[in-house]
């Protein structure tokens, strides 16, 4: 973010009023000179001293304060990153486990797999046995009928 666009906090409000406050007292400080004669130039040099040094501890105090935010902010960013790549290893953890688990459980249904693909290969192999005892048995009726024996039928 830039100046610009930062919104004014109540600190920025107060930064900018004790500002103006001590641009107000300088200039005010300013004016003195002309009334060195009734003053004294020594009151005057004083003032205007204080005045420089207050200016001085109060810009001295406002970097401080922003070198202290800016830490604070460096902090911030870098326990968002570690926090960010804990929770990314945790994740890669985490699908790891997942494939292990699905190769355990592939692993485990093997036997079922195989039992029943033996079922199956089973099922084809009566089929074709029930086929072929169906093919003999028709062979048989047509045989039957040709050299004219009677059906065997149930009485």
């Amino acid at each position: 973010m830039t100046k610009r666009t930062q919104k004014k906090t109540p600190a920025d409000k107060e930064w900018a009023d004790l500002q103006r406050d001590l641009e107000t007292l300088g200039e005010q400080l300013g004016s003195l000179s002309d009334h060195t004669a009734t003053l004294g130039k020594t009151v005057v040099a004083n003032l205007d001293a204080q005045y420089k040094d207050v200016k001085k501890r109060a810009t001295t105090y406002r970097r401080v304060k922003e070198a202290e935010l800016n830490a604070a902010h460096q902090a911030a960013l870098q326990q968002v990153t570690e926090t960010q790549n804990t929770l990314t290893d945790a994740g890669a953890k985490s699908a790891t486990m997942a494939k292990d688990t699905a190769r355990q459980v592939w692993e485990r249904s093997e036997p079922l797999r195989q039992g029943a693909q033996e079922v199956g290969h089973g099922l084809v192999r009566a089929w074709s046995e029930i086929a072929a005892s169906f093919g003999k048995a028709a062979e048989k009726i047509q045989t039957d009928k040709v050299n004219g024996e009677p059906d065997h039928k149930a009485s």
